[in-house]
């Protein structure tokens, strides 16, 4: 899943109103992702997490999961718009408040649990046979 541009045309239907044949085509892209993603897991708060964070164009994405034998499970996606400030500064930047954002989300999940490690790049995730 990849919802990081899949969902910004909604952000870009707060502005105005209008339902083009594009905000159809991206609803329904959308709309075919989300029926497609590999199931969430239930988090086991007695394991530790591992929260993955990217930062797209100004959007911060995460992937909260667990080892699960050799694999990970997701147990959350995340995908939240950076603020205007932290939209102009360097990728870098973006990126650390990238982190910033997933962190605060994550520990909705974790509910105190044990604490979680942090990667830059999701795309480390072994996919389950």
């Amino acid at each position: 899943l990849d919802p990081d541009f899949k969902v910004k045309f909604l952000y870009e239907q707060l502005r105005d109103l209008q339902w083009t044949r594009e905000a159809t085509q991206a609803f329904n892209q959308l709309k075919e992702a989300l029926m497609s993603a590999p199931a969430l897991g239930l988090p086991d708060v007695s394991k530790p997490f591992i929260l993955f964070s990217h930062e797209k164009q100004g959007i911060a994405l995460g992937i909260l999961a667990q080892n699960l034998g050799p694999y990970r499970r997701a147990v959350a996606y995340f995908s939240k718009q950076l603020d205007s400030t932290a939209k102009g500064w360097p990728g870098c930047l973006r990126a650390v408040a990238a982190v910033m954002l997933n962190i605060q989300e994550a520990r909705k999940f974790t509910l105190g649990g044990k604490s979680f490690s942090n990667m830059l790049n999701w795309s480390t995730i072994p996919e389950p046979p």
